[in-house]
């Protein structure tokens, strides 16, 4: 799975937690990319059994969909605590655990993760 997807599964996942009913477009207005780049990317992420479109346009994640998405949002929420730990603005301690978590490898995130962080 690319990074990119990550983004998607993601931004999903957020949206599902907010609206009941999510839709390409919103995800393309909340990424502020294209429908037509959102449209690409669902139907791999389709292929790759992470989501599944009902027939009202509403997207749903599968059972591994969720999964990686959880994952994702753990990793968010572990680099935005020690952020604001550290004295960072609690916004750019979230837009900052966003591009660390969709960068990083799981294997530096784990060892990040085993550090002894004050």
């Amino acid at each position: 799975m690319s990074k990119a997807h990550d983004r998607y599964l993601c931004v999903i996942g957020v949206l599902k937690e907010k609206y009941l009913c999510v839709r390409a477009v919103d995800v393309a207005h909340y990424l502020g990319v294209s429908k037509a780049s959102v449209s690409v990317a669902i139907r791999q992420l389709r292929e790759q059994e992470l989501i599944r479109t009902e027939p009202d346009g509403n997207l749903q994640l599968t059972p591994k969909g969720r999964k990686r998405a959880e994952q994702l949002g753990n990793r968010i929420g572990f680099f935005r605590r020690q952020l604001t730990a550290a004295g960072v603005e609690p916004e750019l301690a979230l837009q900052d655990a966003i591009s660390f978590s969709w960068e990083m490898s799981e294997a530096s995130f784990e060892a990040f993760r085993a550090m002894k962080i004050r």
